[in-house]
């Protein structure tokens, strides 16, 4: 509870810590005006049973008593209101960090895989926050204020009694902790599972077209979705099941507390050594004392599921963004320097390996770089570290002369724009898309570029032309309709540098030559690297770099790396090939026949065959 205190106390301002330890002091003194409430019972009862009655005295416990329950209730009140303010700041205060903090970590650490749980904490995380000093700390400061105010004050009545006390408190406490142990261990489990399977629900939503295509709505077995759900409900069988053990750990031994504690005082009565005034008063604290420690036991797992909603929003907030100059340097040009540049994933689901191991390599201004190689190469990691998605591990990228860690990640960003094969659009128009590249473009900037990227067929077909919302991520629009959008946006920033990943590999022809028209401008007057499998952008490269397990295998330009014959010529020829391969009539005919048809066979040697080409582009 400590460490939860001392967390909000460094989310709030000094006007929120000042309500905070003013209603902690507020809870603490309801708690124990509780306990004293309930020992003064015993001397109000020996008033009454002296011969003849203590008139006096008993008014003056029944006035004590009063006046301890409207100040408990007074203070109740006080420590309630105090507690939604206190919520209601944590919450804002949790907001505004996090949101804050998520905006300097490197754009790479956004994973897929992130969006689920990143969202679960924002929403149900940060209430889980807030709701402690809404909600719980009254019932967990009471809980052990007003226990402990009774167990003191059983000493006064007889020191075995309080002695007895003492030891059922030392007996709870552990079984108390056993159940948030339990509940701490396997809470963790259950809020990875849960945002896991919430990142798969929006994988799910989205990829419709590609699930249905392959019949996996047929095949759950082959689907993520059901799995997640499956393991969340097993880590939410285990929370529950194994949390409802440690609660009936912890309620057996407080009742066996509470029964040793009766036994022994009914004991020392008929034995004579307890009067029975205070044989009633300490039956009235045991009793009463079972309500707050009830509430504690109940409230111990909602304790610790928030105490570890906090162990999370601290882990978020401890990723270290990335450094940034106090004063940004400014480039002198464009020219684009990797030096000794090495790089590896530090998250545990990489395993800490080197993706990019030595690259040394110069980009002169206003080149058109193409950098291609086998999958995993890491042609992507490059781009994205000049793009100060994350910072080099060992080395340093420079541009203009300066390096990117000078420049800063918003002067990285001015001189860069990226265009990746995933291309995302915001709900809004596709005016409002474009002009978040530059809030201030006029109508006539917006159609210049749509021209250039062939925009404008699509805003001339669509009813509401500049208008039409895109929907969520883009989804009213094809892939082809989203790359253009896309390309539109980078010549609206007008940057001097651009990032291309695979900008055409998964479009159709007539999408691809779109495209490859609008990069072609791109490539204008800018620096322009680009990662391609298409052959007709990798030969239109001044410069070439072959990566090949982080490393640059071989560079120059498309001519001399053909004729070393090494693995640039290697995959040169293996796009060849696939490019070169074409459906003959026959197997068009047996397609469209289908399984059904007269003829669904293929003559050998009559089917699939290589086109002919006298020329590869």
């Amino acid at each position: 509870m400590i460490t939860m205190i001392r967390y909000l106390d460094e989310l709030l301002d000094e006007r929120g810590r000042r309500h905070l330890r003013v209603m902690l002091a507020a809870q603490a003194g309801q708690g124990i005006l509780q306990g004293l409430g309930f020992l003064l019972v015993a001397p109000l009862v020996t008033t009454l049973t002296t011969t003849p009655p203590d008139w006096s005295r008993f008014w003056l416990w029944a006035g004590a008593i009063a006046a301890a329950v409207a100040a408990h209730h007074a203070l109740l009140a006080w420590s309630t209101s105090l507690g939604y303010v206190v919520g209601t700041d944590v919450l804002t205060s949790l907001h505004e960090r996090l949101g804050n903090h998520l905006a300097t970590l490197p754009i790479g650490w956004f994973r897929g895989d992130r969006t689920g749980p990143i969202g679960r904490m924002l929403g149900k995380g940060t209430m889980d926050v807030a709701n402690i000093p809404a909600h719980l700390l009254r019932h967990v400061v009471v809980g052990l204020t007003a226990p402990a105010t009774m167990i003191v004050g059983s000493f006064l009545l007889d020191w075995r009694i309080g002695a007895a006390f003492t030891a059922g408190a030392l007996l709870c406490a552990p079984a108390l902790r056993l159940l948030m142990a339990i509940v701490r261990r396997n809470d963790d489990d259950y809020d990875h599972d849960i945002g896991v399977s919430a990142s798969r629900i929006v994988e799910y939503a989205r990829q419709q077209p590609t699930l249905r295509a392959y019949g996996v709505l047929d095949r759950p077995e082959l689907g993520t979705l059901e799995e997640s759900l499956i393991r969340q409900q097993g880590s939410q069988s285990r929370l529950t099941i194994r949390g409802a053990w440690g609660m009936i750990a912890f309620f057996g031994t407080l009742q066996l507390v509470v029964t040793a504690v009766i036994a022994l005082t009914v004991d020392l009565t008929l034995n004579g050594s307890v009067s029975l005034p205070v044989m009633i008063g300490v039956l009235v604290v045991t009793l009463r004392m079972l309500d707050p420690l009830s509430q504690l036991g109940e409230l111990a797992g909602t304790v610790q599921i928030n105490a570890d909603a906090i162990g999370r929003v601290r882990a978020l907030l401890a990723v270290p963004p990335l450094p940034e100059p106090a004063e940004p340097a400014e480039p002198d040009g464009t020219a684009i320097e990797l030096s000794g540049v090495r790089f590896r994933y530090d998250d545990a689901g990489s395993g800490g390996s080197t993706v990019l191991d030595g690259i040394d390599v110069d980009i002169p201004a206003g080149s058109f770089t193409a950098v291609v190689g086998p999958s995993g190469a890491g042609k992507s990691t490059l781009l994205k570290l000049l793009g100060r998605f994350f910072d080099v591990t060992e080395g340093s990228i420079r541009i203009g002369g300066r390096d990117v860690r000078e420049l800063g990640s918003a002067g990285v960003s001015r001189l860069t724009a990226q265009v990746f094969q995933d291309v995302y659009l915001f709900e809004g128009t596709i005016a409002d898309n474009l002009r978040m590249a530059a809030p201030d473009a006029t109508d006539a900037d917006l159609d210049r570029v749509a021209r250039i990227a062939r925009l404008d067929e699509v805003v001339e077909r669509l009813p509401d032309g500049w208008d039409t919302r895109v929907g969520e991520a883009g989804s009213t629009l094809s892939g082809g309709e989203k790359q253009r959008v896309s390309i539109a946006r980078a010549l609206l920033k007008d940057a001097p540098i651009v990032l291309l990943d695979e900008a055409t590999a998964a479009l159709d022809p007539a999408n691809e030559a779109a495209v490859a028209d609008a990069i072609a401008e791109l490539a204008r007057d800018r620096t322009v690297i680009v990662v391609a499998h298409r052959l007709s952008t990798v030969v239109a490269a001044d410069h070439i770099l072959v990566l090949d397990h982080g490393r640059i295998a071989e560079r120059g330009d498309h001519d001399s790396l053909l004729a070393a014959g090494g693995t640039y010529a290697r995959f040169w020829h293996e796009r060849l090939r696939a490019r070169g391969w074409q459906l003959t009539p026959a197997l068009r005919a047996a397609r469209d026949r289908g399984p059904g048809g007269h003829d669904a066979g293929v003559p050998a040697g009559d089917g699939l065959q290589p086109a002919r080409r006298e020329r590869p582009l």
